[in-house]
């Protein structure tokens, strides 16, 4: 069982960096400030603007997974596998 959780965690945090990556390619990098990742009852994560969140504990603001490399901006895995762990504790 644990083999499992442990698989589930990680596509869990594979789709949410994904989901993140999609967003900062589509939007060449620039981050909305009202944007980020929602997730779902069904755990499918999805780029929403914050006003449309219906459960404001399930809203992570983008700004908040990103991480800056001199010019490169790309997902905080570390960042991403931490709202992971709230979902398969």
């Amino acid at each position: 069982m644990e083999n499992d959780r442990i698989q589930d965690l990680r596509t869990f945090s594979q789709k949410v960096y994904d989901v993140v990556e999609a967003y900062l390619e589509a939007n060449d990098c620039t981050i909305y400030a009202c944007d980020g990742v929602y997730v779902g009852a069904d755990l499918e994560p999805a780029i929403l603007n914050e006003a449309d969140a219906e459960d404001p504990d399930r809203f992570y603001p983008l700004c908040s997974l990103i991480r800056e490399d001199g010019e490169i901006m790309e997902a905080d895995m570390a960042l991403v596998e931490e709202i992971a762990e709230e979902y398969f504790e």
